[in-house]
């Protein structure tokens, strides 16, 4: 099933609310013949009146599922995705607004030339209903056109700063953990609800569209895909699907390590070896703040000169570099273009928990 939401057919949309737990409503979906266009904009009271969900708790648990399908939704189809990257640059959870802006018209180039009067009025019709989020919507739309990440929001390349990727079974807790701190530190996180044990359409979109891709080992973290290469059987493919999109699509891998020995190169599957040679994070449950301070650097690209401490690397300490690919600069770009460039390719380095940055 793809992410792009507003192009859903009624299918894909009973389809969505079976695997969000709500499979007895799906019926009811179906019969009030909700797409994806209808079903971005379900308001409470249709969501219990027409849909049925009576059950206050139970209709909670839909408007949060909802609200985590708009912030992830693919918005490329109604304006090549610049409101929804915009919002993002604002706030991961803002970017759950896109669809009610589109829809009201409200454009970022309109935003840009509204006062900040009439700008708060049309985001507050909207459905904006947080004073705070209409705020920093507008202080972003009319004082933030000078500011580099602000200028990036523009391009639809990629929208999130992260996607986690973690075993289904025992890399759950900390992949949990990671998500929600990155999320509090202002990043864009997206993750694969493990529903499945193959990468979904949508997920390999994610995938794409991140910057960085975190990679959380825990103790044996890698054996699927080592049983891979084995010709063991593999019951869950999903992490070796996720590591082999994340290669392909150049993807930046961050590897965060707990209690985890890195297999030789050799163990694993050849499309995948290289991981074996990025620099990683290596997590320590009781430094934890430390720990997350230096994959955020890592992610916003902040290096400074941290140890590199993986396994498999044979680069220097100070190399820099969170990939064994070269870095391959335009040779001919404006200034503009080439810091960008060079900002979306900014890489991350690796350290163990004794490092000091300078």
């Amino acid at each position: 099933m793809q992410l792009q939401v507003p192009l859903w057919g009624v299918d894909e949309v009973v389809s969505w609310v079976t695997r969000s737990g709500f499979q007895d409503y799906g019926p009811a979906f179906r019969e009030c013949g909700v797409d994806g266009d209808m079903l971005l904009q379900l308001t409470d009271s249709e969501i219990k009146d027409d849909i049925g969900i009576k059950n206050g708790i139970l209709r909670k648990r839909f408007i949060r599922e909802l609200k985590e399908l708009k912030k992830t939704a693919d918005y490329t189809s109604c304006d090549g995705g610049i409101t929804a990257n915009f919002l993002a640059r604002v706030g991961p959870e803002y970017r759950g607004y896109t669809y009610s802006l589109i829809q009201g018209e409200l454009s970022l180039d309109l935003m840009q030339r509204l006062s900040a009067a009439d700008l708060e009025d049309m985001l507050k019709d909207c459905g904006v209903e947080s004073a705070i989020h209409r705020y920093k919507i507008v202080d972003a739309a009319i004082n933030g056109t000078d500011d580099e990440s602000f200028a990036d929001s523009l391009y639809s390349e990629p929208s999130w700063d992260v996607y986690l990727a973690y075993p289904s079974k025992n890399g759950g807790e900390l992949a949990s953990l990671i998500k929600m701190q990155l999320e509090m530190r202002g990043l864009a996180v997206s993750v694969d609800p493990h529903d499945s044990p193959c990468l979904s359409e949508a997920s390999l979109s994610l995938i794409r569209e991140s910057r960085h891709l975190v990679l959380v080992l825990p103790t044996n973290g890698l054996d699927t895909c080592i049983n891979r290469l084995e010709g063991k059987e593999v019951e869950d493919d999903l992490l070796y699907s996720e590591i082999l999109a994340a290669l392909a699509a150049g993807t930046k891998i961050i590897p965060v390590t707990a209690d985890f020995q890195w297999p030789s190169a050799d163990e694993l599957p050849e499309e995948i070896r290289e991981i074996a040679a990025f620099n990683s994070v290596r997590w320590v449950h009781d430094y934890q703040d430390a720990c997350l301070d230096k994959l955020d650097r890592f992610i916003r690209g902040e290096a400074g000169s941290l140890k590199v401490d993986s396994p498999h690397s044979t680069r220097r300490a100070d190399s820099g570099r969170s990939t064994p690919c070269s870095l391959l600069l335009p040779t001919s770009s404006s200034p503009t273009i080439l810091n960008r460039f060079l900002k979306n390719r900014a890489v991350s380095i690796d350290s163990d928990i004794g490092s000091q940055s300078t």
